[in-house]
């Protein structure tokens, strides 16, 4: 599976031989800050090799490679609840700093909701950002994700406290 962004960028599944690449582009701080713990900063080679391993066994129907030049520089992705929340999903993704600014991010973010509601029956799918994180809040607003809620305090990294916003968008 190749989904074609334009301009050389990609969504795809994982292979085992991007950890290098994974690793490269993944191992910067202002990545790493405005993500959870889980994802850990330095981000190495033995990371990006678990996290392809887990990927490929565990969620390669929902999580993609964001690829330029076949070349692998993020991730995207979403997580199905469980329960009374089985119809919602959330999703997550970060991206090299070095391709921040150019519109990929929004055209992965697109095709993975859609993909999410047509072929995966989710109604809603929601994400969690942290207060300072801009661009985020930016992408999914021009995706069409409604800021739904601020939980103050909620988030705790690195000794300090963040307000965590909540955008979502429904399925209509």
């Amino acid at each position: 599976m190749r989904i074609d962004l334009g301009n050389g960028y990609s969504l795809r599944q994982f292979y085992y031989g991007d950890a290098p690449s994974l690793a490269k582009h993944g191992n910067n701080y202002k990545i790493a800050r405005n993500l959870r713990d889980s994802f850990p900063h330095p981000y190495t080679i033995e990371h990006a090799r678990a996290w392809i391993q887990h990927v490929k066994e565990h969620e390669a129907k929902t999580r993609f490679m964001i690829a330029c030049d076949d070349e692998a520089i993020g991730e995207i992705g979403f997580v199905t609840q469980v329960d009374v929340h089985r119809f919602t999903a959330e999703i997550g993704y970060w991206m090299s700093e070095d391709h921040w600014g150019n519109g990929v991010m929004g055209k992965a973010i697109a095709w993975v909701t859609r993909y999410a509601f047509d072929e995966m029956g989710v109604v809603r799918i929601f994400a969690d950002v942290m207060e300072n994180n801009i661009g985020s809040h930016k992408v999914l607003e021009k995706n069409g994700f409604i800021q739904e809620a601020v939980f103050r305090k909620h988030i705790f990294k690195e000794n300090e406290f963040f307000d965590q916003y909540v955008f979502a968008l429904v399925k209509d």
